[in-house]
């Protein structure tokens, strides 16, 4: 190829800006148009996120240098001093030229996701707002239980992030637990009818929601379908790990919200440490036959946690996850050893 053919193939080539991560060996291409959070993940790099939609505040950088713009405003989620100090969300930061970023935790490497299309293959109700969705991919994805993937249905032009619920990988089938919700246009599809042999696009695995090697003694906190990565984490145990105390709270409004009861029961049956199952529920009538704890499940974490060296593990609205972390800083468990995966609901779009 001559010079000026060289040349033209440069001016094809999509432009990309290159981040480079302040005091940390990294750097990364970012592609037009895409985010810098988006494209961490996509070259394997574990950039701190939870959300990926601007609210939850976890993917924040301190812009160095560079010029970007922003899908909204970085100023939703975060404090003001955050954001007046030049912090900004990677989830919104698409770059305008090559950027220079600090970050204040360490970069560490991630599994790269894949996409690949997923076949439903069967439905299976868990609750009387809550279904089990298990689908079998073209492609393996490997993941870490925990983590969540991204579910796309082209058709509705919808995508919804679910956690995995089973750590079993098998064959190329996959499962999430889907809640209904009010107006939601893919649980609405997906309720609406058995969706069995229909072609869904999945990109994954995301987040870093996962289990901390460690003795000490695990405070689960699950709210709703929060109890899929908690659920996927303690089956994914094995060993030694089964040796650690686990408190599972389940909060729930009614009984009728609460399920998989007998799965988490089969696992206290295997287990090597103590296993208490806590459900709690904060709406249950006074009248009916429930013998079990009421209100919300903070109010109880201090029955079972004196005495013990604790680190909390906690999925769920973010309302219930902010109240379950500051009680459990208020029993003296130290912020840095509390993991949280807050189901944010996706903007409308």
């Amino acid at each position: 190829m001559n010079f000026y053919g060289k040349i033209l193939g440069l001016l094809r080539r999509p432009q990309e800006s290159r981040v480079s991560v302040k005091g940390q060996d990294v750097e990364f291409d970012v592609p037009r148009g895409t985010t810098i959070l988006e494209s961490a993940l996509h070259n394997g790099i574990a950039f701190p996120h939870d959300c990926k939609v601007g609210t939850c505040g976890a993917c924040k950088y301190k812009l160095v240098s560079g010029k970007i713009s922003e899908l909204a405003s970085s100023a939703m989620g975060l404090s003001g001093d955050f954001y007046q100090s030049g912090y900004r969300l990677g989830c919104q930061s698409v770059p305008k030229g090559d950027l220079v970023i600090e970050l204040d935790k360490e970069l560490g490497l991630a599994i790269v996701p894949k996409e690949t299309r997923a076949l439903i293959s069967g439905q299976k109700s868990l609750a009387h707002d809550v279904i089990e969705l298990t689908v079998v991919t073209d492609k393996k994805i490997l993941f870490c239980p925990g983590q969540y993937a991204d579910i796309e249905n082209s058709e509705l032009s919808t995508v919804r992030s679910y956690s995995f619920s089973s750590p079993h990988q098998d064959k190329g089938f996959l499962s999430f637990h889907v809640r209904h919700v009010p107006g939601g246009v893919f649980s609405g599809w997906l309720f609406g009818d058995d969706r069995t042999g229909a072609t869904l696009t999945l990109r994954g695995p995301y987040g870093q929601f996962g289990l901390h090697e460690s003795e000490a003694a695990m405070i689960c906190v699950a709210g709703g379908t929060g109890l899929a990565p908690i659920k996927c984490i303690l089956q994914s145990m094995t060993g030694a790990q089964r040796e650690r105390d686990v408190f599972l709270f389940f909060g729930a409004r009614q009984q009728r919200d609460l399920y998989c009861l007998d799965a988490i029961q089969a696992l206290q049956r295997e287990w090597g440490g103590r296993f208490e199952l806590i459900p709690v529920l904060s709406e249950e009538p006074a009248t009916s036959s429930w013998n079990g704890r009421r209100g919300m499940v903070t109010e109880h974490f201090q029955e079972f946690l004196q005495g013990q060296m604790c680190e909390g593990y906690l999925c769920g609205p973010p309302p219930m996850v902010d109240a379950a972390e500051s009680e459990l800083v208020r029993l003296g468990v130290a912020r840095e050893y509390i993991y949280a995966d807050r189901f944010y609901n996706r903007p409308p779009v």
